[in-house]
């Protein structure tokens, strides 16, 4: 001892030095890591920061004369110690994967423990300072601050070493194991350093501090040599390829196997929002994860597996492509993560562009669908009022060629929607249990009629062993047989022959393959454009079948409809010969009780209507926005005598629905204010309704797909598509009406019927379409004459005059919409297309073309009403 205390202004000296050395080693190590991320190389930092300050502190307290300096150096060195504690647990704690929040919560702790240390411990009131012949020490004062600073210590050591051990437990790579080996070196030597202190308990030693300063100096060195030999990886690329990793013309990135952000270049700190934030060191805080995912994505790396990922930046809100790949060491030991990020803003755009210009399309044939069906709507339900009720057999010819034509026409607009499904996918395929027999025999009187006015023969056959029950989708079967037969019809000349036969093969006990073969003497097919029948829009020798009706999308659509069924088509054909279609689809066996022999195939449907049920004590609610829609409704249902209740509004209906019960519900979609949808969840929200139970059908010219299993998620019952089709109609009705309502009808007898002349009040309207107006009435003249002073009643100038001046151009809108509806309904087309311009410019907010226009549209107006009220008191 007398050794040392002879030297002590050497030793002294040399703990100054090797402090002012540690103070650079670790200004040196944060400058040349500036690059990377993360609290390692500030923990590092902070270690060499601490130890400098200690030994500075203490060896210049112990050269100092001064005792009033000797205190302020003392607790200089006092701070360097806690200092190098909290740099310790910075240090691990940044080593494991704890979350931000624990991270925080025991720094702060630690931090607040060592401000309390300083402040207390480091008090002029815990020793005293005491001058010796050539050095200055301190001698104990004050027990209890000394015994705080003591408790202080052993708690920080505890909470280390649990931390440590945490740590430990949790490496898996030799890199990692060598550092934790080295930190628990370099603490077992701090720890040893501080002994010689608890003695000031039980002897006056006063040179204690050259222990710790020398121990704190040694772990010091220990720990910095590890620390070095860990972040060598970093120091490579900081020292060999910075320049090109910096200018890179993309985002990378590196992570340590802690699963901290080490490094990133540029590029990567723009694209992710780090030039902003470089706090963000975690995978969770830079991308838009789910807890749990980025350990995965780590562990899938080091399996040696390279993954791309599409991430959303949490700062920018861009979408990066992501290539995860683990950088191994010559022990096959990871050593880094690199993601190699990849901006796909892009890309995204261009990707949404498309999707959104693909939702405006399927909008738009969603739009046009309920445009077009709802006038076919009504043209099919007045030709079959007058079927049902003309006896004039001219007549009835006049009304089935309209029925044909109106066939043809919702046909080539199926066509168009369905090419329209199946190009974007969206076909689904619903199977279900059916009955094949009444399948095939729907689809032979689907065209028996018109093959017999083409003078063909149409003959059907079918196997008898053939299984009566199937499991599969019906709809889309009924469709590729009524396209073939189709096809068949129109391209096979007057005088032909056509064969349509249904067999099956065996597959197993419960499934089978249903054949259809469609079989015509027509124009046949070239050879060379046989590998081109399938393909859109194609039409094959215009110039002589210019008189065919279609779109040329029938076989394309058979083809994808087989294939989604998972079945097979072939064609054989030879030119002006024929062609022979073949249609394979496997199909479930429900009922394997033979079909039979199919009979009874010559049945024709009669050109007049004769309703089989009456129900006159059932009540129905028909619910549409459009009149005539509602007229139609009434008119198909009025020989079955049930008591029929309208309304053209969502709010009608549910007062309506309040005041009576009824046995069925039908709603439209489509409907101003409030839709058919919100209709029935009210219906249903209201407990003491009586229509609770009640079975409500939407009625629907929707003709996207899904559409009607959304009417069905929506608590539907049931739906009917538009144009409303009598039998379809009909047979909606006898499914859901109680069966004790209903009663069957003889068929009855057949009276004359013949055409009024045209009445004055008609004659009066030539300003006017008055026999459009007539046909929209059902040919009820009374009732036109109902509508067309409800028109005249009904004046809007005033409406559209007040709203203009307000510039509610919403609400103008609707009040154009009316006009145009009611307009046309009259037979006034010219009004009704003025009123449609004023709206769809409200629409699409044209204001310029609204106020120079609105004023004509006004004086158009003002002049049909004058003109009609004049009709109107000439025909009293």
């Amino acid at each position: 001892m007398e050794l040392l205390i002879n030297n002590i202004t050497y030793i002294n000296i040399i703990i100054l030095l090797a402090g002012a050395t540690s103070l650079h080693l670790g200004a040196s190590f944060l400058k040349r890591e500036k690059h990377t991320k993360g609290f390692f190389k500030y923990s590092v930092f902070m270690l060499a920061l601490g130890n400098g300050l200690c030994c500075m502190g203490y060896s210049i307290m112990s050269l100092s004369p001064d005792l009033r300096f000797a205190y302020y150096f003392r607790v200089l060195g006092l701070i360097g110690i806690d200092i190098y504690l909290m740099a310790e647990i910075l240090l691990v704690t940044s080593c494991l994967n704890f979350s931000r929040f624990a991270e925080y919560l025991i720094i702060g702790l630690s931090g607040l423990a060592s401000l309390f240390d300083i402040v207390i411990f480091g008090s002029r009131e815990s020793d005293t300072f005491v001058r010796y012949e050539n050095y200055t020490a301190y001698v104990r004062l004050d027990p209890y601050r000394h015994l705080f600073h003591y408790t202080f210590l052993t708690i920080m050591g505890i909470s280390m070493f649990i931390i440590a051990c945490v740590w430990a437990v949790n490496v898996r790579f030799k890199r990692e194991k060598r550092l934790v080996f080295f930190a628990y070196v370099s603490n077992l030597i701090l720890a040893a350093s501080c002994i010689p202190d608890f003695r000031i308990y039980d002897s006056d030693f006063n040179l204690t501090h050259v222990f710790y300063c020398t121990g704190m100096l040694f772990a010091f060195i220990v720990f910095f040599v590890a620390s070095n030999n860990y972040m060598m990886f970093n120091i490579t690329v900081n020292s060999i390829s910075k320049d090109i990793f910096s200018t890179l013309g993309t985002g990378l990135l590196v992570f340590d196997t802690n699963y901290h952000l080490n490094l990133s270049n540029e590029y990567a700190d723009k694209l992710l929002g780090l030039d902003n934030e470089p706090h963000r060191i975690r995978l969770k805080e830079i991308f838009e994860l789910k807890t749990g995912e980025p350990l995965k994505m780590f562990e899938k790396a080091s399996s040696g597996d390279i993954i791309d990922y599409r991430l959303t930046s949490k700062l920018t809100n861009k979408v990066i492509l992501v290539n995860f790949s683990c950088k191994f060491d010559r022990s096959n030991q990871p050593m880094c993560y690199i993601l190699v990020a990849t901006d796909l803003t892009e890309e995204n755009r261009l990707i949404d562009e498309a999707q959104a210009a693909n939702k405006a399309k399927s909008e738009f044939i969603s739009n046009i669908s309920h445009e077009i069906r709802t006038p076919i709507n009504i043209i099919s339900g007045m030709d079959e009022l007058i079927r049902r009720e003309c006896k004039d057999e001219t007549i009835l010819k006049y009304a089935e060629n309209i029925n044909v034509a109106s066939k043809n026409l919702t046909s080539l607009i199926n066509d168009v929607l369905d090419f329209s499904k199946i190009e974007s996918g969206k076909l689904e395929v619903v199977s279900g249990e059916y009955n094949i027999q009444h399948l095939l025999i729907e689809c032979y009187h689907m065209f028996a009629g018109l093959s017999s006015q083409k003078n063909q023969m149409l003959s059907f056959t079918c196997d008898p062993n053939l299984p009566a029950g199937l499991i599969g989708d019906d709809i889309r079967i009924k469709q590729i047989l009524s396209n073939l037969l189709s096809n068949a019809v129109k391209y096979t000349p007057e005088g032909g022959s056509i064969q349509f036969s249904a067999t099956y093969k065996e597959r197993n006990d419960n499934f089978l393959a249903l054949v259809i073969q469609v079989k015509d003497n027509g124009i046949g097919i070239k050879e060379e454009d046989l590998p081109h029948i399938f393909e859109n829009f194609q039409r094959f020798e215009l110039s002589r079948n210019r008189t065919i009706q279609g779109t040329g999308l029938g076989l394309t659509i058979t083809q994808n409809l087989v294939s989604l069924l998972h079945g097979v088509i072939n064609v054989e054909s030879t030119y002006q010969h024929g062609s022979t279609f073949t249609v394979e689809i496997p199909q479930q066996i429900s009922n394997p009780e033979p079909i039979g022999e199919l009979t009874d195939l010559d049945m024709r449907k009669k050109l007049t209507y004769t309703n089989s049920f009456i129900a006159p004590k059932a009540r129905i609610l028909a619910v549409d926005d459009v009149q005539m829609n509602l007229d139609v409704f009434v008119g198909l249902l009025k020989k079955t005598q049930i008591q029929i209740d309208t309304a053209l509004n969502g709010p009608d209906a549910l007062a309506l629905s309040h005041k009576r019960k009824y046995d069925i519900i039908f709603l439209d979609h489509m409907m101003p204010e409030m839709d058919g949808i919100e209709v029935l969840k009210r219906i249903r929200a209201n407990g003491a309704s009586a229509n609770l139970e009640t079975p409500v059908v939407m009625l629907t010219a929707n003709a996207m797909m899904g559409a009607d299993k959304k009417y069905l998620e929506n608590g539907f019952t049931d739906y009917l598509s538009k144009p409303i089709k009598p039998d379809a109609l009909d047979e909606m009705v006898l499914k859901h009406l109680p069966e004790e309502l209903i009663q069957a009808e003889e068929e009855p007898k057949a009276d004359s019927n013949q055409e009024p002349e045209e009445s004055e009040f008609i004659k009066s309207l030539s300003f006017i379409d008055a026999k459009a107006g007539l046909a929209f009435a059902a040919g009820d003249e009374d009732f036109y004459r109902q509508i067309v002073t409800t028109f005249v009643n009904e004046d809007k100038r005033e409406a559209l005059n007040s709203l203009l001046q307000k510039e509610d151009w919403a609400n103008y809108q609707i009040i154009a919409h009316s006009l145009k509806g009611t307009a046309l309904t009259i037979g006034a087309e010219d009004l009704s297309s003025a009123a449609k311009e004023l709206e769809f410019a409200a629409k699409e907010n044209k204001i310029d073309y609204i106020k120079s226009h609105h004023n004509d549209v006004i004086d158009q107006y003002g002049k049909l009403l004058e003109k009609l009220k004049n009709a109107l008191q000439l025909s009293i």
